[in-house]
């Protein structure tokens, strides 16, 4: 095994983690306050999608989710008058 693809399969499991870790951030600004946790979860998922190429589709998913947890989140605390951030 080269030293090359140990770092690539270390990569890939980093931002498999990061993918992960925005998922989680998504479904807590819905709930929470989106106007701080989306764009956390965002950020994670575009690193995340730059940084892996096994993982790349769930990378582009999770950019995705954390895009809709902030719109829904932001709908959500409006509607019941929580606070954005």
């Amino acid at each position: 095994m080269s030293n090359d693809s140990v770092h690539q399969n270390r990569a890939d499991n980093v931002a498999g983690l990061f993918c992960a870790f925005s998922f989680a951030l998504s479904g807590l600004a819905i709930a929470r306050q989106p106007g701080l946790l989306a764009p956390v979860a965002i950020l994670l998922a575009l690193v995340a999608a730059r940084m892996t190429v096994a993982h790349r589709t769930l990378a582009g998913v999770a950019v995705i989710v954390a895009a809709l947890a902030f719109f829904v989140g932001m709908i959500v605390s409006i509607t019941t008058d929580n606070a954005l951030f």
